[in-house]
């Protein structure tokens, strides 16, 4: 077990932001107080994110966009890029076909009457959860013609991107990789090109044109891991579970696709200046047996290569006595900053130092008396995904934004250029401006190309706005607001 603090480190490090690091004064990056710090004074630091930027962060974030916009054009196959790391040597579809052989040759109910390999679509069909008007919960994704085979080599750097940023601020991904990459331009932009990449390979837009009607049953009703409530600095809380989690009770490719969607899934509940997370591993009556390697090497590859800058603590908690103590021996390695990302707790005291009362569960002694309850989907929550033609209206707004994103930016990085200070603050006015119409156009096309999922159902995400208070009495829903959908 040493062996996932050594990884858990390794990857925090490669990853870690350059503000978290040490930089001279008044350069990019420099300034951010360690995590632990930041909870002490109860505020959150909030140097190098959107709308918080030095003028050396800012002209850095001008010189990307123009790099950017001078390849938008380009095939995303010829931009060049990091290596797309794929961190477990698995074959994907051979491991889909020893996993439908053996859900048909030697069935076994995993949790709670969902079985080995069966989808949360296939197990509302037995529940009774059926469409009124169509044959399926969700319509059929069509995947766009230049992704079919090697997507990256047809598809523009330009359809890549845009579709990468999906409801996010675009400056809040770019600013992602910079911090990732110590500002430094050109390993930002190779790492961020890299991701965009690897989005295609895994076909994350369908992932998420699909949701949590295509993930693993028994993975959605266990609970392995959910999102509740927010720590003292604002950060969502995702409490992961060990002990519910078992390697053989579903196959790579479904848990590689429950990660995915529950990355995507979290982005939803983010908005500057909270840009990051805070992890809980629950380790009560965590057992050998709960070890998954393939998914530890996964998770923390993902963590850093394809979603940077989304921790902004982990929380071991209830760990075997011997946990810290490997820990203790790792961490001086580390800068001090990144090393205070992970911290452990043995008992509610511990979590309390960075989670009120009120958002600790009561079951982790706080007083908050929710209780993981998985909500099915409902049969007609996605019939405006049937609406080809409001999406495509929908897409076209969107288009129409992001031009004129794009046209402000380029006004923005030529006022860099000529050295016209007032120019340059008078067009990031304007892109601000123009950033949030893309924002808004983008959250009006999600309910035609993402399925509702259980944070939709729950009330808890509502036309863009997160409101953890909707989940109440132990965990049932309160009645959710009026949709404007």
């Amino acid at each position: 077990m040493s062996g996932l603090f050594k990884a858990i480190s390794r990857q925090i490090a490669s990853g870690s932001s350059s503000s978290e690091l040490a930089a001279a004064p008044g350069t990019a990056g420099s300034g951010r107080e360690a995590i632990t710090t930041q909870f002490t004074k109860g505020r959150m630091d909030k140097c190098g994110v959107y709308r918080h930027l030095s003028p050396a962060e800012e002209n850095i974030l001008a010189d990307f966009w123009e790099k950017l916009l001078d390849d938008f054009d380009k095939p995303l196959g010829s931009v060049p890029c990091d290596p797309i790391a794929h961190p477990v040597d698995y074959n994907d579809e051979q491991e889909r076909k020893k996993a439908s052989d053996a859900e048909v040759n030697t069935p076994f109910e995993v949790f709670g009457g969902c079985m080995f390999n069966q989808s949360v679509a296939s197990r509302c069909r037995e529940l009774g959860i059926v469409a009124e008007a169509a044959d399926a919960l969700v319509p059929p994704f069509e995947q766009p013609a230049k992704e079919a085979g090697d997507g990256a080599a047809k598809t523009t750097l330009r359809e890549a991107f845009w579709a990468a940023i999906r409801e996010d601020h675009p400056d809040v991904l770019v600013l992602r990789f910079l911090r990732a990459r110590k500002w430094d331009l050109d390993r930002a932009y190779r790492m961020a090109v890299a991701a965009i990449k690897w989005r295609i390979q895994e076909r994350v837009q369908e992932i998420i044109w699909y949701g949590d009607t295509a993930n693993d049953a028994s993975l959605m009703w266990k609970g392995v891991s959910y999102a509740h409530g927010k720590d003292r600095l604002g950060h969502p809380i995702i409490w992961s579970g060990s002990c519910l989690h078992h390697q053989k009770d579903q196959s790579y490719p479904q848990l590689k696709r429950y990660l995915i969607w529950m990355m995507e899934t979290l982005r939803q509940l983010l908005a500057p200046p909270v840009e990051r997370v805070c992890l809980i591993m629950d380790l009560t009556d965590h057992s050998n047996a709960n070890m998954d390697w393939p998914f530890v090497k996964t998770f923390l590859k993902y963590l850093e290569a394809y979603y940077p800058e989304c921790l902004a603590i982990c929380i071991v908690y209830n760990g075997p006595w011997w946990f810290s103590g490997v820990w203790k021996l790792i961490s001086p390695l580390l800068d001090p900053v990144v090393a205070a990302k992970v911290q452990f707790a043995q008992r509610p005291e511990g979590l309390l130092k960075f989670i009120d009362a009120s958002e600790l569960l009561e079951t982790r002694g706080g007083r908050n008396k929710y209780e993981f309850k998985y909500v099915a989907p409902e049969p007609s929550e996605n019939r405006l995904m049937f609406d080809s033609d409001a999406r495509a209206d929908a897409a076209a707004k969107l288009a129409a934004a992001q031009d004129a994103l794009v046209g402000a930016t380029k006004l923005w990085t030529d006022a860099k250029e000529g050295g016209d200070d007032d120019g340059f603050a008078a067009a990031a006015a304007k892109r601000i401006d123009a950033s949030d119409l893309v924002v808004a156009a983008a959250q009006a096309l999600d309910k035609y190309t993402r399925a509702r999922h259980f944070y939709h159902r729950t009330g808890v995400l509502c036309d863009g706005v997160v409101d953890w208070a909707r989940l109440q009495d132990g965990g049932a829903p309160e009645d959710p607001a009026p949709s404007k959908e």
